[in-house]
C-alpha cells in the first residue's frame, strides 16, 4: 500500500515518520556510509525540517513501512542546487514547476528478501510515476549511483543522464525520469509480476538506496 506524508502530519502520524527517519539512518549512514546527520536515531536534514517536502511511503497492512522517498519542487531549495552542486563540472540548471527532485529513495530493512525488496522499490517508483502524472509533473530529477543503472532498467523506469560527477567524487549521475502514461503502465505490470514472486524467493536484500 502507498501513502503520502507531508510535514504537517509529523505529530499526528509520528509512528510513520519515526519508522522512515530511523530506516534512513540505518540505510544511508550505517549500510552505505554516507555523511548524513543522525540525531536521536533519525536521519533528517534541512529539507525535512525547513522546506515542505512530500514523502511517498510503502506500507504493509500491519502498518510496517517498507520504503520511502522524498520529493521537492525544483522551483525552491533542492539538494541539486546546493549539496550536490560541487559534484559536477558543469552547472545543472533544473528549475521548473513541472520538474520535481527526488531524494532519499530508500528500501527499508523491513522490506525483506531480494524479491520483496525489488517489489518495494518498484512500488515506490510506480507510485512516484502515478503521483507525478496525476499532478501534472512531467519529469523527476535525481542524483544516482552508476550501480543503479541496471536496477532501474530491470524495474522498468530508466533515467536519461544529464551529467556525470567529477572523477574524485565517484560514479554519480544527474538523471531525468520522464513521467508518461507508458512508463506508469510498465511499472504497474512489472510490480504485479514481482508481487507474484515474493512468497517463494528467500535471500538477501536487493536495494539499499537509490536516488540520493
Amino acid at each position: 500500500m502507498l501513502r503520502i506524508l507531508t510535514k504537517d502530519m509529523l505529530e499526528t502520524d509520528r509512528r510513520a515518520f519515526d519508522a522512515m527517519f530511523r530506516a534512513r539512518a540505518v540505510v544511508f549512514r550505517d549500510r552505505l556510509g554516507w555523511q548524513v546527520d543522525v540525531r536521536d536515531q533519525w536521519e533528517r536534514d534541512r529539507y525535512d525540517e525547513v522546506e515542505d517536502p512530500v514523502y511517498l511511503v510503502t506500507q504493509r497492512p500491519s502498518g510496517t513501512l517498507t520504503g520511502s522517498l522524498r520529493l521537492l519542487p525544483t522551483t525552491g531549495a533542492t539538494m541539486l542546487k546546493s549539496e550536490f552542486r560541487h559534484f559536477f563540472d558543469q552547472p545543472i540548471d533544473v528549475d521548473s514547476p513541472t520538474t520535481w527532485e527526488c531524494t532519499r529513495f530508500c528500501v527499508h530493512p523491513s522490506a525483506g528478501h531480494i524479491a520483496q525488496s525489488r517489489a518495494v522499490a518498484t512500488e515506490l517508483l510506480s507510485g512516484l510515476c502515478a503521483l507525478a502524472l496525476g499532478a501534472g509533473i512531467e519529469n523527476i530529477v535525481g542524483v544516482y549511483d552508476g550501480a543503479m543503472v541496471g536496477v532501474y532498467r530491470r524495474l522498468g523506469w530508466r533515467p536519461t543522464p544529464l551529467a556525470r560527477s567529477l572523477p574524485e567524487i565517484g560514479k554519480l549521475y544527474v538523471g531525468l525520469w520522464d513521467v508518461t502514461g507508458d512508463n506508469c503502465r510498465t511499472l504497474r505490470t512489472n510490480l504485479a509480476r514481482l508481487l507474484n514472486q515474493t512468497s517463494s524467493r528467500p535471500g538477501r536484500a536487493l536495494v539499499d538506496g537509490g536516488m540520493r
